[in-house]
């Protein structure tokens, strides 16, 4: 188990050379970036690959969408990992909640691969879970309950066991990180999305290729709607606003709010800038005392007090250990 300097001693080393390929115009060339990610996040993806075998050799050091398999199959494999983590622990106090959930999918299959845990979707509006319930094949296990809320001004569990979120778009991913802590919650795992819209922002270097056409269709939609959606609180939330980020009290002495938005516009096109954007919340989750693995825009952070277990429920008399 790596310590908390050793942790921070590698974020800020894979950071820190991320944003010198940065500043030196190394990206948007996936050969390039290809090489350079591979220098820089090396001794993160082999911490990975120690602890959760299992990812396809095919599947480089990093997370473009044109070059590694979609999000709903690295959402497959990191769901495999929570299972894992948490099979042969239950507990009607076990709660595992699923911030921004949207249909509730990931959350139901959860649910059905541990029965002996509650499992609680939320989101700040119902009519997806409720689209999604009344499809045919879908099944909604008796463990699994969703309820209405804002994972910016999260009211819902006061003491999760587990908090997972998958493909959370921009600034959610943070609140939900954000979630976790504040619970002090032992463990949390998920995919974040959607680099480029973090803090608020509404812009994306143009490039010509498909994927960033598509992003600036979606963020040109987004932006017509963002009066709105900041009214009801989607997506967007002025704690998480440009000048919150960098998140991490370490990223703050290797780059600034502006140059971390000018690489959030630049994160459609390339895999560098999503991993700098990754980075900060790595080290933000090792600067608040987790165990953390990073890869592919996948996190699983652990709680790094004395003991690797779940906290016990007060009800029960023995605190299970983790697997």
């Amino acid at each position: 188990m790596a310590s908390r300097e050793e942790q921070l001693e590698t974020g800020q080393r894979a950071i820190e050379g991320l944003l010198c390929e940065f500043r030196a115009g190394n990206i948007g060339q996936p050969g390039v970036e290809k090489v350079r990610l591979g220098r820089h996040l090396g001794d993160l993806s082999k911490r990975w690959e120690q602890r959760f075998p299992g990812l396809p050799d095919r599947w480089p050091k990093h997370a473009h969408k044109r070059r590694i398999p979609g999000p709903g199959v690295r959402d497959e494999y990191l769901k495999d990992i929570i299972a894992k983590l948490l099979e042969g622990i239950e507990g009607e106090n076990y709660t595992i909640v699923n911030p921004a959930c949207v249909w509730g999918r990931h959350a139901r299959d959860l649910a059905k691969r541990l029965p002996g845990w509650r499992v609680l979707a939320t989101d700040i509006n119902p009519r997806y879970d409720r689209f999604y319930d009344r499809w045919p094949w879908s099944r909604t296990p008796g463990n699994y309950e969703f309820i209405k809320d804002d994972i910016f001004n999260p009211k819902a569990e006061a003491k999760p066991s587990a908090a997972v979120f998958f493909g959370a778009c921009a600034s959610l991913s943070d609140a939900a990180m954000d979630y976790a802590i504040e619970s002090h919650c032992p463990l949390l795992a998920g995919r974040a999305c959607c680099h480029a819209m973090i803090g608020g922002n509404i812009d994306i270097v143009k490039q010509p290729d498909f994927w960033n056409r598509v992003s600036r269709l979606q963020i040109f939609i987004f932006a017509k709607r963002l009066a709105k959606l900041k009214a009801k609180g989607h997506y967007f939330s002025p704690k998480y606003s440009a000048n919150h980020y960098p998140r991490s009290e370490t990223a703050k002495t290797l780059t600034n709010s502006d140059e971390l938005i000018e690489v959030a516009r630049n994160a459609v096109s390339s895999d560098i800038c999503k991993s700098i954007i990754d980075l900060d919340r790595y080290l933000h989750l090792a600067e608040a005392g987790y165990d953390v693995w990073y890869r592919a825009e996948m996190f699983v952070a652990e709680l790094s007090t004395k003991a690797q277990r779940l906290e016990e429920p007060q009800r029960n008399g023995n605190t299970p250990e983790r697997p």
